[in-house]
């Protein structure tokens, strides 16, 4: 199945996964960008916008914030679907600025690449990071909390749609659906065979020894490759 057609799949899983969580109808769907070939999998409005549809937060039926989503996704060389950018923010509807972000960047060299960042400040922090620029940090101007990237884990082993939304409705306490904690643990058990697979894809050397270990018997084809890419491990 071709790029497009995987990332409809995932469209149509997270769709299902959102109806089931939080009140609303957003229809979540995969376009292909004509100009590089990727797919970008996000929420659109009815008015067909080129940016992502912010979905509507409800507190005791009262319309309080939005959060937004967007994943840009290709193909391995191996014909697997994989997403190389992700972003999810959660907004206030009384201010433009998001109040938070989680973002995945596969090819990004500057900051982790997958983080958190968050559009506040707090007196002690603020200080520390404005003594911090002092001492040499670069930059032209003092830094703030929303310039700071919380590395969550890598490429592999990153926070997904599904724990956002749990996030949303556990700590935030967002409106939810009655049945929402089966959707969401439905969809982070589908999201996190495929990182499975794909770290068992890219190591199998290591998962070969571990079912060894547990009295498999393993053997290698006689093409394999014995050397595996550590950049994943590694990566900030």
């Amino acid at each position: 199945m071709n790029v497009l057609g995987q990332a409809q799949e995932l469209a149509a899983r997270l769709e299902e996964t959102i109806r089931c969580s939080l009140p609303g109808d957003t229809p979540i769907r995969a376009q292909q960008v004509p100009s590089t070939g990727r797919v970008r999998v996000s929420a659109v409005d009815a008015l067909g916008s080129i940016e992502p549809a912010r979905l509507p937060l409800f507190v005791a039926g009262e319309h309080l914030a939005n959060w937004t989503f967007y994943f840009f996704t290709d193909v391995s060389s191996e014909g697997f679907l994989r997403v190389d950018q992700m972003r999810i923010a959660l907004y206030s509807v009384f201010e433009p600025p998001p109040i938070a972000r989680l973002e995945y960047e596969s090819s990004t060299t500057g900051p982790p690449v997958s983080h958190w960042q968050f559009h506040g400040e707090r007196g002690a922090l603020s200080f520390v990071l404005a003594r911090a620029h002092q001492k040499g940090k670069k930059g032209s101007a003092p830094m703030s909390l929303s310039s700071l990237h919380f590395p969550t884990g890598g490429r592999r082993f990153r926070p997904g749609v599904e724990d956002f939304i749990q996030f949303l409705i556990d700590d935030c306490g967002f409106d939810r659906q009655p049945a929402w904690r089966r959707a969401i643990e439905d969809g982070r058990e589908i999201a996190r065979r495929f990182q499975v697979r794909t770290i068992a894809r890219d190591y199998q050397a290591e998962v070969a020894q571990v079912l060894r270990d547990r009295g498999w018997h393993v053997e290698p084809p006689n093409e394999f490759d014995e050397h595996e890419s550590v950049e994943a491990l590694r990566e900030y």
